[in-house]
């Protein structure tokens, strides 16, 4: 068993390091394009409260 670290072990880390944080960006990229689309796609509804609390008691009054 050998305690000195192997130097060629030790540089591959940083790669991996940065595929991770390369992949959690793009799926982080792909969220905020995701909420982008989403925003605003009930703004001109007129059959629903804008208040976002009121909206919310309406569908689940239609529940009970």
């Amino acid at each position: 068993m050998n305690t000195v670290p192997d130097k060629k072990e030790h540089q591959a880390e940083p790669a991996a390091v940065s595929k991770a944080e390369d992949t959690l960006a793009q799926a982080r990229a792909r969220r905020l394009a995701a909420l982008q689309a989403a925003e605003g796609l009930w703004k001109d509804r007129t059959d629903i409260s804008k208040d976002g609390v009121k909206a919310q008691e309406q569908l689940r009054d239609e529940w009970r």
